[in-house]
């Protein structure tokens, strides 16, 4: 079978190999799924540089520790190359290793979330039952690959960590990404409003051609300006997946009381935090990642969430628009355009 591959942590998606790999076999508790689809996304590029290891190498529990957990007390390390990369994708579980959960999936398309070192940018991969959602047949290969990472993330932070109330005003950073449209479906119909920031002037224009309503380019106009522009006394809530300067300005953007999220680090660069910018308006910042907000839950609840993600799919509101697909033999060209700025859609790799 052919696997993309990693020997060792690399910025240069040019390091990344398509090989023959052994069809593995499943432990216990583990399917085999034969991959259809699989999507691009910004976290698998944090697999390839190892951002994800360095960041809980730094975590207190890890403190001494030779190799990192993510969390305290796990007996599971975190993944370290050679390595299968890819974290979500759909396909069908062949196989299971035992279980009432995996023998009730083999013969199921379904939609998975993983990672390496058991990724899904590869044709036959190894799953956790618990990981392996069935979808419904209504949902197309290229919706249902995509099911986590975007669609499950824009629900959680704006109906379950946020719970953003109707009349709010919400802003959000890097506008332009997938997982930003979701969010202002969501808007539309939970009643709240929200203010778009991209970096440029073009981006600005196709949101905007979109009908996003309050938008702000970052090319022609200071944050706070703007913001003081469209929302005088500031915003409740902010959702930021840039840091940086740009992070640092959207704290500051937040009235009395607002939370501000961060659930990405596009710029890789740290905010800017004066204790007094959250201390006088009593604002908080938050951290979200969602393989952890996961893990939390019960399995119940998960099944809950996926169902009412999967409704969402269905209806267009987390609808995930796609700019292409690639095979998988040609997977140095779409992880080149999967990084190109101002894209209209995800990029998604063909499995099959």
């Amino acid at each position: 079978m052919k696997s993309a591959c990693i020997d060792a942590f690399s910025d240069d998606p040019g390091t990344v190999e398509v090989r023959e790999a052994p069809v593995p076999r499943p432990g216990a508790g583990q399917v085999r799924v034969r991959m259809r689809m699989a999507p691009v996304n910004p976290s698998d590029f944090n697999y390839m540089d190892g951002i994800y290891e360095r960041s809980f190498a730094r975590m207190i529990w890890n403190r001494e520790s030779d190799r990192p957990s993510d969390s305290p007390g796990s007996g599971e390390l975190f993944p370290r190359p050679p390595y299968s990369l890819g974290v979500e994708g759909v396909g069908i579980v062949e196989e299971s290793g035992g279980g009432f959960l995996g023998r009730r999936l083999v013969g199921k398309r379904v939609a998975v979330v993983s990672g390496p070192p058991n990724g899904t940018w590869q044709q036959q991969t190894l799953i956790d039952a618990r990981r392996a959602f069935p979808v419904s047949r209504s949902l197309s290969d290229a919706q249902a690959c995509s099911f986590f990472v975007n669609p499950l993330t824009a629900l959680v932070l704006v109906r379950q960590v946020l719970q953003v109330p109707r009349g709010a005003v919400l802003l959000q950073t890097a506008a332009g990404s997938a997982l930003s449209q979701m969010v202002r479906n969501l808007a539309l119909e939970d009643g709240f409003r929200v203010i778009d920031v991209v970096r440029s002037r073009a981006g600005a224009e196709r949101l905007r051609r979109s009908n996003a309503k309050y938008v702000v380019a970052l090319e022609d106009e200071e944050l706070l300006d703007a913001v003081h522009r469209i929302a005088p006394g500031g915003v409740g809530y902010v959702l930021d997946c840039v840091g940086g300067p740009t992070g640092s300005e959207a704290l500051r953007a937040l009235a009395p009381g607002g939370r501000m999220i961060c659930y990405g680090t596009l710029s890789r660069e740290p905010i800017s935090l004066p204790p007094r910018d959250i201390m006088m308006p009593m604002t908080s910042v938050e951290g979200f990642y969602l393989a952890a907000y996961l893990a939390e839950r019960a399995l119940l609840q998960r099944l809950v969430l996926v169902r009412k993600t999967a409704q969402l799919i269905g209806s267009g509101v987390l609808g995930t628009p796609v700019e292409r697909v690639y095979p998988l033999d040609a997977l140095q060209e779409a992880l080149e355009h999967a990084r190109r700025p101002g894209r209209a859609g995800k990029i998604l790799l063909d499995l099959k």
